[in-house]
C-alpha cells in the first residue's frame, strides 16, 4: 500500500446526504469509480483519468501531461470543459502572480501549520513530491512549484471560455445548483438578509448570481480579465467584479458579512497569511465558507495515488482536522465541517466523460443514460464529491480597526 496517499478516514465520508435519487447517484458513481479503477489497472497497469474538468464532479486524475519546464514535448493537457474561471492559484495572498521570472522551486523547511520539520513521503505528482507532516498530518507539495512552473500550468489552456452548447448549459445548471446548496448552508449558519458577500476567485460569476437572487450585496475578486468580463456579463450589471488579487479589497476592512473561497485555499502559497487577510475583510461575527479537496474523502481512499485532486498546482491537501486547525490558528472560531456535497446531473457526468473518456467509465455511463428516465438524468442531485466544506466565524468581539 506504499503507493497510496496517506489519507485518514474521518466519519462516514462516503455516505450520501438525504435520500432518493441523490443517494442512488452517489452509489452509482462510487460503483463506476471502482469498476474503472479495476479495469484501468488490468488493462494498462494504472488508472489514469484526465485532468479534472469544470471542478463540478472533480472527477479526473493525473494524465500524461507535458508542459514547458516539465518536459520537452508539447502540452497534452486537455482544455477545461466549463464556464470560464481563472486559476485560483493566481491568488497568492499578496505574492505576485506566477511569471516566468523565477524557475526555483520553493522548499519549506518546516510545516506552515505546526512548525514541524519532519515529513513523510506520500506520492510524487509529475516530479513534485507530496509529503505529510509527521506532527500534524498536513499534506503539502514540498518543494512548491516555481513561479515559472505555475505560469506554465495556469496558461491559456488551463481554462477555456464556455460557449452556448448544450454541454455548457448542463455545466452551468449544476454549478448554480451547487451554489444554491452552499448558500443554504450559509443561511442555516445565520447569514443575515441583504448581507455583503465577497467571493475571492469568482470565475464566471455563477455563485455570485445565485447570491444576488437571494438579496445579497455581492463583490467578486478575480484575477483573469476575461473571467471578470464573463462574471460581469453573468451578473447583468448587479454587484461588483474586481480584477486582481485579494489586495484589491485591502482597504475595505471589516466590510463584509460573508467571504466565500471555493477551491482556492489549496492553491495559495501561504494559506495562513491569506486567511488573515480574509479575516481582516470580515466584520466582527462575519462568516467564512471554504470549499477544498479533502484527504479524508471517499475518492481519495478509493483512487489512492491516482486521486484526481493530486495536481502540481495544489500546494496543500487538507483533512477535516488540519483545515480546522488552520482556521483556528488564523483567528476564526466556531468551525463547522460539512461533507463536500455538490449537485450534479447524470447528463452532466455523461457529457463530461464523452468529451474526456476514461476507461470503464464512459461505457458504464452510456448504459446508465440509456436506461435512466430523462426526468432523472437531467436533474441535479446531491452527491458527496472529493471535498470538504467548512464554515467559520470571525469572533464577534474582535476589535474593529
Amino acid at each position: 500500500m506504499a503507493d497510496r496517499p496517506d489519507v485518514r478516514r474521518v466519519g462516514d465520508a462516503v455516505r450520501g446526504e438525504g435520500v432518493g435519487s441523490g443517494v442512488r447517484l452517489s452509489a452509482v458513481l462510487l460503483f463506476v469509480g471502482k469498476c474503472a479503477r479495476a479495469r484501468g489497472y488490468l488493462r494498462s497497469g494504472g488508472f489514469q483519468p484526465p485532468h479534472s474538468v469544470g471542478r463540478a464532479w472533480e472527477s479526473a486524475a493525473l494524465g500524461a501531461r507535458k508542459r514547458t519546464g516539465l518536459s520537452n514535448g508539447p502540452s497534452t493537457r486537455p482544455p477545461t470543459f466549463c464556464a470560464t474561471t481563472s486559476p485560483p492559484g493566481l491568488l497568492l495572498d499578496g505574492l505576485s502572480h506566477p511569471t516566468a521570472s523565477s524557475t526555483q522551486r520553493l522548499r519549506l523547511p518546516a510545516c506552515p501549520l505546526c512548525g514541524g520539520s519532519t515529513f513523510r513521503p506520500v506520492v510524487t505528482v509529475e516530479s513534485h513530491p507530496v509529503v505529510r507532516c509527521r506532527s500534524c498530518d498536513l499534506q503539502l507539495t514540498n518543494p512548491q512549484p516555481s513561479d515559472a512552473e505555475l505560469a506554465a500550468i495556469y496558461g491559456p489552456d488551463y481554462v477555456l471560455a464556455a460557449d452556448d452548447s448544450p454541454a455548457h448549459a448542463v455545466i452551468v445548471r449544476s454549478k448554480r445548483a451547487t451554489a444554491d446548496h452552499y448558500l443554504d448552508l450559509l443561511v442555516h449558519a445565520g447569514a443575515p438578509q441583504g448581507a455583503k458577500l465577497l467571493e475571492i476567485g469568482c470565475g464566471a460569476g455563477n455563485f455570485l448570481l445565485q447570491a444576488t437572487q437571494r438579496g445579497y450585496d455581492v463583490t467578486g475578486v478575480e484575477y483573469s480579465p476575461y473571467a471578470c468580463a464573463r462574471a460581469r456579463q453573468t451578473l447583468g450589471g448587479v454587484g461588483r467584479v474586481l480584477q486582481g488579487e485579494i489586495e484589491v479589497v485591502a482597504a475595505e476592512i471589516g466590510t463584509y458579512d460573508i467571504v466565500v473561497l471555493c477551491d482556492v485555499i489549496e492553491h495559495v502559497r501561504q494559506p495562513a497569511d491569506f486567511l488573515r487577510k480574509v479575516l481582516t475583510a470580515l466584520r466582527p461575527g462575519g462568516l467564512l465558507l471554504v470549499v477544498t479537496p479533502s484527504t479524508a474523502s471517499w475518492s481519495a481512499r478509493i483512487m489512492g495515488r491516482r486521486w484526481m485532486e493530486l495536481k502540481p498546482e495544489h500546494l496543500f491537501y487538507f483533512s477535516p482536522a488540519t483545515l480546522t486547525s488552520q482556521l483556528n490558528q488564523t483567528g476564526f472560531q466556531a468551525v463547522a465541517l460539512h461533507r463536500g456535497t455538490k449537485l450534479l446531473s447524470l447528463d452532466y457526468v455523461t457529457a463530461h466523460f464523452e468529451k474526456y473518456p476514461v476507461a470503464g467509465i464512459r461505457a458504464t455511463l452510456r448504459l446508465l443514460r440509456a436506461i435512466v428516465p430523462a426526468a432523472w438524468s437531467q436533474r441535479p442531485v446531491r452527491i458527496v464529491a472529493s471535498g470538504i466544506i467548512a464554515l467559520a466565524r470571525k469572533p464577534a468581539n474582535a476589535a474593529r480597526p
